[in-house]
């Protein structure tokens, strides 16, 4: 697999499935509301913001085209909302977002996900993923040296549509674009929303990956906040 370190954009994609390949696009979620100090559930039940929607669906936009697309999520609501307003702004109605653990709290970085959220607490939600990016491991997490070799072989699995738009956390994101050393990340230098990693099998079978940012204003790079 080749990694590369700049950033492709949504156009890219486009040109890619063009050409005959297969994407897995991997994405943060859209703009929500702020967690809740304390919330031991990294706010499960939290949707978007009305920017947030509207976020989505531009993105969706500027990926719509007529090529089969599949849609992945991790549990939490945002992330699921994420994905069908991407959806409807690729002019699908009605799509099947498939709920899929691994997006989420299940994945292959975190461990003990009853422990995380108290040890979370205690150093800083922001302290401790910066920690665990720079040393690559952190109590209750799974090393990034391990986990990101699994994550890519899922990944690669699910490249099996065109179109594979994956909705899930800037954690989960951050550790795999750190872990194959396609980016660097620190608080003022942040995974922005919407921001993610495009996987692409092309028609040579040629694996590649790269860090991907809708060509969104106010979408780059940014300060970290919970």
């Amino acid at each position: 697999m080749q990694v590369y370190t700049e950033t492709i954009d949504f156009k890219r994609i486009k040109q890619f499935l063009a050409e005959g390949s297969k994407v897995s696009l991997l994405i943060r979620h859209s703009e929500r509301p702020p967690i809740v100090p304390g919330d031991m559930t990294f706010g499960h039940a939290l949707g978007l913001t009305p920017q947030g929607e509207a976020m989505a669906r531009e993105a969706g936009a500027l990926l719509a085209g007529g090529y089969d697309v599949r849609f992945l999520s991790s549990p939490m609501r945002r992330c699921q909302l994420t994905a069908r307003y991407v959806a409807e702004g690729m002019g699908i109605v009605s799509p099947k977002v498939v709920e899929e653990p691994i997006l989420g709290l299940n994945s292959f970085y975190y461990d003990d996900i009853e422990k995380l959220p108290g040890e979370m607490k205690r150093r800083g939600y922001i302290n401790y993923m910066l920690d665990y990016l720079r040393t690559g491991s952190a109590p209750y997490s799974h090393d990034v040296a391990v986990a990101t070799p699994k994550m890519v072989a899922w990944l690669q699995e699910q490249t099996i549509a065109p179109l594979t738009v994956m909705v899930s956390h800037d954690i989960f994101i951050a550790a795999l674009l750190s872990g194959v050393q396609a980016r660097s990340f620190k608080a003022d230098d942040w995974l922005g929303y919407l921001q993610g990693a495009a996987l692409v099998v092309t028609a040579q079978q040629e694996w590649l990956l790269m860090p991907c940012v809708p060509s969104l204003e106010g979408l780059q790079a940014m300060p970290f906040h919970q």
